[in-house]
């Protein structure tokens, strides 16, 4: 049985929610979304047990600029491995990014928008 729900209907965003996935914690849903302009975007719910005395339900949508989403579908498979780091190192930093607000003592947003860009490919 499969711990996270992936709900993608494109293979790449599959692939792009499972290079993340370790990053949340079980029962994680991934899901494919068109944008207003129809960009898809991959949007992760999660319930969070490090923002507070209680579970919060988490939302960060993942929005790749077409650009940066068009040359990686360029890339022949092989040579992907650099935007799945990138995704990764900037999905991590995010969540890190929430942590530290929390430990200070701020209020943690349950919803976040991660861009991705030229970095991304």
């Amino acid at each position: 049985m499969e711990d996270y729900l992936f709900e993608c209907a494109s293979p790449d965003f599959e692939e792009f929610a499972r290079v993340i996935a370790d990053l949340f914690p079980e029962q994680t849903r991934f899901t494919e979304q068109p944008a207003e302009n129809g960009t898809p975007l991959l949007t992760v719910y999660w319930v969070a047990m490090r923002f507070g005395s209680a579970a919060r339900r988490m939302t960060m949508t993942i929005a790749i600029a077409p650009a940066a989403l068009a040359r990686y579908r360029a890339l022949p498979p092989r040579l992907r491995g650099r935007s799945f780091a990138v995704l990764r190192a900037y999905v991590e930093a995010t969540i890190g990014s929430l942590e530290e607000q929390h430990a200070k003592g701020e209020s943690v947003a349950r919803e976040v928008t991660l861009e991705l860009d030229e970095d991304f490919a």
